[in-house]
């Protein structure tokens, strides 16, 4: 018999505060799982992703809320929609043959359509000819498509797509550009980024293809963000809208779909951070890349993590500015303000436009991707984003490609003139301030620098000698200490990398057959240590007022001081002391 434990009341109380906890807990899940639904209804997502969170809202009050708040916005009952559900919550109807997987990506697939059964089937390109089948043998497994129901997107037509296929693509790049304009205002140079996102949405897993742009739509509300992203993904290589940022859907529609992913989010970055899922926004324009977590971890070391695929096209609609880090891997658009009586995307009006896409990504699948020189002023992390576009341009609109070019060094422009504004591009103005022309290296004490840097920071805001120390160290500038004191070093190649980079001038290159005679400096160099010379005069008791001939000389500009040389009375001796001081 087993050993009862005695109830005593703290015990007793303890166990009803943690069964109350846990009430309230569950509550504010379900409340929480609620809100996002209704949400979801607000945004006109994909009415199958919808219906797909209903049926997992377990709690069968909150279900029947969502029911009704659902019905009310699409202005129809109650009962069509549990019809509808039904669909949801029954057992997989997929009529399969034993031993058969679910995919929908593999090699030479060009893309799940709808036959004229309406039945979802593989379109795959055989040589030059495409080919519909319901199943496909690879490697001795039989693969078939998922079900209609279990996608978030429209799918195109296969016999449409077989017509475009043997049509020309000659008038696609405009059409689609007139279908965007019915939705939203861009300017043109930014309707053309867009067009060519698109168009790259087709060809991501292109073998030449390394980088995918992220397209962010930012500006305060009511500017068309959200319309024209949905516009986009209705056109886009199986678009998915979210309004929210959950990873286990991500993980999905990623890995699993391949899919075009639109956020629309009111703060972006700061959902991210709350629902930990900075890693998958910073790694999706990176093709390969992978997000890992720990699903497993009964399983111990190696087997208890899984490595997800989390690479893929993306567009953004932000109110609120995101991390500058994910902000370097975007292409930046800023909504107009303009007004105006646009049309409201949907699927339907988006279809025609993924069947003739399709039928050009069949046409790419197996093509090489031009070629692009370098562009300079295009450099770093924009050029990687930028040359899969240019390289879209010349295919489908090449007539544009000095546009798209002049578009793009636009934005290089704009983040140099942002660099400026930042902590390492008031750094990098200083050190340009203090540093001497004509010479290959040379040191800058970090006193002088933070000096500066603090000079208009109020109390309590300067910056410390740690903090400039470190971000010394990440821009690549290494210090020493002499004598107690902490000094830059610097290398002239070297710095005037920076220099370019945060949209300052270079500093010359010595000329060394402007050295004079018998000089072991240059002029430029006693130009830099100016300064040095009348404190080192000073400290010895000599006048710093030096004459019009002693400046042109310590500038450079003057003769040198030879042996034997005569010089205007009374200045003779005052270049002479100066020299013993120096010396």
């Amino acid at each position: 018999m087993s050993e009862q434990i005695p109830e005593d009341p703290e015990t007793l109380e303890e166990i009803t505060t943690l069964k109350n906890v846990n009430v309230a807990l569950e509550a504010e899940i379900n409340e929480s799982e609620k809100s996002y639904i209704k949400k979801m209804i607000d945004s006109d997502v994909h009415l199958d992703l919808t219906l797909q969170a209903i049926v997992e809202l377990e709690n069968e009050v909150e279900r029947a809320d969502v029911i009704t708040y659902l019905a009310k916005k699409k202005g129809i009952g109650r009962k069509p929609i549990k019809e509808e559900l039904k669909k949801y919550t029954e057992t997989e109807d997929i009529k399969t043959v034993s031993g058969s997987h679910i995919t929908a990506n593999f090699p030479g697939l060009v893309d799940l359509v709808i036959d004229r059964d309406n039945n979802v089937v593989f379109l795959i390109k055989d040589g030059d000819a495409l080919r519909i089948e319901k199943i496909w043998e690879m490697n001795n497994i039989k693969w078939i498509p998922p079900n209609k129901k279990h996608l978030p997107f429209m799918l195109p037509r296969a016999e449409n797509v077989l017509d475009y296929y043997r049509c020309s693509d000659d008038e696609l790049f405009q059409d689609i550009l007139q279908y965007l304009k019915r939705f939203s205002c861009l300017s043109d140079k930014h309707f053309l980024i867009v067009v060519c996102t698109v168009f790259l949405t087709y060809i991501q897993d292109h073998v030449d293809i390394h980088y995918l742009a992220m397209v962010l739509f930012y500006a305060i509300p009511e500017r068309g963000k959200s319309r024209t992203g949905k516009a986009i993904t209705h056109i886009a290589f199986r678009g998915v809208h979210v309004v929210d940022i959950r990873e286990t859907n991500l993980f999905r529609f990623s890995q699993d779909l391949k899919a075009t992913i639109f956020f629309d989010l009111m703060d972006l970055w700061k959902k991210a951070e709350k629902n930990g899922a900075e890693d998958i926004l910073l790694l999706r324009y990176e093709k390969g890349a992978k997000a890992t977590r720990v699903i497993y971890p009964e399983k111990g070391a190696f087997q208890d993590m899984v490595h997800y695929d989390i690479s893929g096209p993306t567009f953004i609609a932000t109110n609120e500015a995101v991390h500058r880090i994910l902000d370097s891997r975007c292409i930046p658009i800023t909504m107009p303000n303009k007004p105006g009586d646009y049309e409201n995307p949907t699927p339907e009006k988006g279809v025609e436009f993924k069947e003739r896409l399709t039928a050009w990504r069949a046409k790419m699948l197996d093509k090489p991707l031009p070629m692009i020189e370098k562009i300079e002023g295009l450099s770093g992390r924009l050029w990687d984003i930028s040359r899969p576009l240019l390289q879209i341009c010349k295919i489908v609109y090449p007539q544009a490609i000095k546009e798209l070019q002049s578009a793009l060094l636009e934005i290089s422009r704009q983040r140099i003139e942002d660099k400026k504004d930042s902590i390492e591009g008031q750094i990098i103005n200083i050190l340009y301030d203090l540093s001497p022309e004509g010479i290959y290296e040379w040191t800058i004490q970090t006193s002088d620098l933070l000096d500066k840097l603090n000079l208009t920071r109020p109390e309590g805001h300067k910056l410390t000698p740690q903090y400039i120390g470190k971000r010394l160290k990440a821009m690549g500038l290494s210090t020493k200490k002499v004598r107690g004191y902490s000094e830059i070093r610097f290398i002239l190649q070297e710095f005037n990398i920076l220099l370019s980079q945060y949209g300052n001038e270079i500093i010359s290159t010595p000329t060394p057959e402007k050295t004079l005679p018998n000089s072991t400096i240059l002029p430029q160099q006693a130009k830099s240590r100016e300064k040095q010379v009348e404190s080192q005069v000073e400290s010895a008791g000599l006048s710093t007022q030096l004459s019009t001939h002693e400046t042109r000389i310590n500038t450079g500009q003057g003769s040198l001081v030879e042996s034997g040389r005569e010089f205007p009375e009374g200045e003779e001796n005052i270049i002479s002391d100066m020299r013993e001081v120096v010396i």
